[in-house]
C-alpha cells in the first residue's frame, strides 16, 4: 500500500510527478509517480550517501543500462532513468499489488496451485533477466510482486551496483541470508544458477511461510545455507523433488530456469492471465491496491474550475467497463543521438535515451505509434500487437535535410575512397602496365606476333582490375535483424554472418581506430582470413567504414546494441 509523502520528499523527479511513498530498500526510497502523459511508474531514488560514491554511480549506470534491455511479462520493466542526476534515479512500470512477503505474512502460505503458477512465472522472469547477461542476486519474497495477471520480478541488477559500496556502508545488504545461494554466502562469483537456488527458497517460503534454512542471525543462517540440508517439511509433495534440485549445494547440479519453468508450467492448473491464480482474499487485496493507487493518481479539479465541472454521473456497471489488460509490450530502439519521446495512441509513454532502448507495456490490438526528437516528429504509424506479443521498432534519422526520426530495418555504414587509396590503385595499375610492356618487348624479340598479344592481355588485366575496384565500391558495414555484412559494398569479397552464428560482438578501442570484433559458434569460411583477436575475428576498423567522429561511433554502438541484442558486450575504455 502507499503512504503519504513526507516533508523532505521531492515532489518531482525528472519528468515524473510524485504522489506517494511505496517503500524503501538498500538502494533508497521508492515513490509512486506519474508521467506527463498519465503513465504510472515506480520511481526509485538513490540514497544521498550512495549518490556521493563515484564507484557506485559507475556501477549503477552500467546495471541500469543492462536492466533496460530486460523484457518479458514477468518483470517490471525499466522505462526511464537518470544516472547522472544529483540523486540518481530509475523508473519502472508500476505493478499494483502486494509483495509475496506481505501476502504470506498477512494470510499465510499460498495453496499448491498458486505456488506452481508463481514459480513458472518467476522462472520466466529470471530467464528474461539472464538473457541480458544479468544475475538478480537478491531474489526474495520482498522482490516479488503479485499481480492479477501473474507475478513480477523487481530490482534485478541493483544488488550488483551495491557491491562496490559494501565495504564502506555496513548497512548495505547484497542479498538476504535466508534466500542466498551457497556461493553467494561464501562471497564467490555467482551466475544464473545462484538465482535458481534463491527461487527454490522463495517457492518454499510461498508454500510453507518460512525459509528452508530457518531464521536467526545472518551468519548462522548463512552457515546453514552452505553446510546443512534444507528443511522442506510441509512443502507440497508435487514440489519437493523440483525444489530440492534447485537447492543443490553445487551450482552445476541445479536445473536451469528453463527446466524449472517447463516443469512448473506443465503442472500449473491455470494461466495467470485468467485472474484466478491467487486465493480470493489476495485477489481482494489486489483490488485494494489498485483502488489505492487510482485514488492517489486521480488529478484534483482546480477550485476555479469546480463550478464548471460536469455533474457527476453514476459509474458504469462492472459488466460495461471495458477491460484493458496490459498483456503485450512495445520495444523502441533509439539509434539517434537525441532522446526520443514515445507516444502510443497520442499518449506519452516515456522517453528513450540516445542510443538505448525502452520497453513499454501496452494492451494487445491495433495502436498508433509516433516518436519525437525535439521539434521533429515521425509520421504516425499504425501497428498491430498480438496478445502476449512483443513488437520491436528501431528509429534513426535520415541524411541531409531529412532529420525526422523514422523506423528502420537496416543501418549501413560506408567508407570512402581517399586520395591515398586512389594513388595506390593508380600505382598498382601503372606497375602492371609497365610489367606488361617489358614482357611484350621480350616476347617480341622471340616471336614477333606474341609481343602484341602480351601487351593487349596486360592492358586488359589492368582495365579489368580498375573496373572491379570501381564496381566493388568502398568498404561497408551493414546491420539488420537477421545478419551482419561487411567488406566491399559489392563483389565477391563481401562477408555475411547470421547473428545465430555468433556468440559475442564488441567494439574494442575508442574513436576511429576502434575494431569491430565478433566471436563465432563455428568456423565460417569467409571469416577465416580475418585478423584474430583473443579468440574472435576483427571484422573491420571503424574508420574503414566511415566511422571517424564521436557521434559516428556512438551511432554504431547504438546500432550494434539494437541489432546484435544479447550478443553485444560493452568493453570498458582503455586505461
Amino acid at each position: 500500500m502507499t503512504d503519504p509523502l513526507l516533508d523532505g520528499d521531492p515532489a518531482q523527479v525528472g519528468p515524473y510527478t510524485l504522489h506517494a511513498r511505496l517503500g524503501g530498500g538498500g538502494m533508497g526510497q521508492v515513490f509512486l509517480g506519474r508521467s506527463p502523459g498519465g503513465h504510472t511508474v515506480a520511481v526509485k531514488v538513490v540514497r544521498p550517501e550512495l549518490a556521493q560514491d563515484p564507484d557506485f554511480r559507475r556501477r549503477f549506470a552500467t546495471e541500469v543500462a543492462a536492466a533496460r534491455k530486460v523484457g518479458g511479462f514477468y518483470t517490471a520493466q525499466v522505462v526511464d532513468a537518470d544516472t547522472d542526476a544529483t540523486a540518481p534515479w530509475l523508473a519502472t512500470a508500476y505493478i499494483p499489488g502486494p509483495t509475496l512477503h506481505r501476502a504470506v505474512a498477512d494470510r499465510g502460505p499460498l495453496p499448491t496451485d498458486s505456488v506452481t503458477v508463481l514459480g513458472a512465472g518467476l522462472a520466466e522472469g529470471l530467464a528474461a533477466v539472464h538473457a541480458q547477461g544479468l544475475v538478480h542476486r537478491d531474489l526474495k519474497p520482498a522482490n516479488v510482486l503479485l499481480a492479477a495477471d501473474g507475478p513480477r520480478v523487481i530490482d534485478f541488477g541493483i544488488a550488483r551496483a551495491l557491491d562496490s559500496t559494501s565495504h564502506t556502508h555496513s548497512s548495505t545488504v547484497l542479498g538476504t541470508a535466508a534466500f542466498m545461494s551457497p556461493e553467494q554466502a561464501r562471497a564467490e562469483k555467482v551466475g544464473p544458477a545462484s538465482d535458481v537456488f534463491s527461487l527454490g527458497c522463495v517457492l518454499t517460503f510461498a508454500a510453507t511461510g518460512r525459509s528452508p534454512f530457518g531464521e536467526g542471525p545472518s551468519h548462522a543462517v548463512g552457515f546453514r545455507v552452505v553446510h546443512e540440508e534444507p528443511d522442506l517439511a510441509g512443502l507440497p509433495a508435487p514440489l519437493v523433488d523440483l525444489v530440492r534440485a534447485c537447492l543443490a549445494k553445487a551450482s552445476g547440479s541445479r536445473p536451469g530456469v528453463e527446466e524449472v519453468m517447463a516443469a512448473l508450467a506443465a503442472g500449473a492448473p491455470s494461466r495467470p492471465g485468467d485472474g484466478q491464480w491467487l486465493p480470493p482474499d489476495i485477489t481482494e487485496a489486489l483490488s485494494r491496491h489498485t483502488l489505492a493507487y487510482t485514488r492517489v493518481q486521480a488529478p484534483q479539479t482546480p477550485p476555479a474550475e469546480m463550478k464548471r465541472a460536469a455533474p457527476e454521473r453514476p459509474p458504469l456497471s462492472p459488466e460495461r467497463v471495458p477491460a484493458k489488460p496490459t498483456d503485450a509490450e512495445l520495444v523502441i530502439g533509439n539509434l539517434t543521438l537525441n532522446p526520443l519521446a514515445v507516444l502510443v495512441d497520442g499518449a506519452e509513454m516515456g522517453t528513450v535515451p540516445a542510443g538505448e532502448r525502452g520497453s513499454f507495456p501496452v494492451e494487445s490490438g491495433k495502436h498508433t505509434v509516433q516518436v519525437g526528437s525535439g521539434e521533429q516528429h515521425s509520421m504516425v504509424r499504425r501497428i498491430g500487437i498480438e496478445p502476449r506479443g512483443t513488437t520491436r521498432m528501431a528509429f534513426d534519422v535520415g541524411t541531409g535535410s531529412n532529420t525526422q526520426p523514422e523506423p528502420v530495418e537496416e543501418v549501413v555504414f560506408k567508407g570512402r575512397r581517399g586520395v591515398a587509396d586512389i594513388l595506390v590503385v593508380i600505382l598498382v595499375l601503372a606497375g602492371i602496365v609497365f610489367l606488361g610492356l617489358v614482357i611484350s618487348r621480350v616476347a617480341d624479340l622471340i616471336f614477333p606476333w606474341l609481343g602484341g598479344l602480351s601487351l593487349v592481355g596486360t592492358v586488359g588485366v589492368a582495365i579489368w582490375m580498375a573496373g572491379a575496384t570501381v564496381f566493388e565500391g568502398p568498404p561497408s558495414l551493414g546491420l539488420r535483424d537477421s545478419e551482419l555484412t561487411a567488406g566491399a559494398e559489392k563483389g565477391p569479397g563481401k562477408l555475411a554472418a547470421s547473428w545465430q552464428d555468433l556468440t559475442q560482438v564488441s567494439m574494442v578501442g575508442e574513436g576511429s581506430t576502434a575494431r569491430l570484433v565478433v566471436w563465432t559458434r563455428k568456423v565460417l569460411p569467409k571469416f577465416t582470413s580475418l585478423e584474430d583477436f583473443q579468440g574472435g575475428k576483427v571484422v573491420c576498423v571503424a574508420k574503414e567504414v566511415g566511422v571517424a567522429k564521436h557521434h559516428d561511433t556512438e551511432r554504431l554502438r547504438a546500432a550494434l546494441r539494437w541489432f546484435a541484442d544479447d550478443l553485444w558486450v560493452e568493453q570498458p575504455p582503455a586505461p
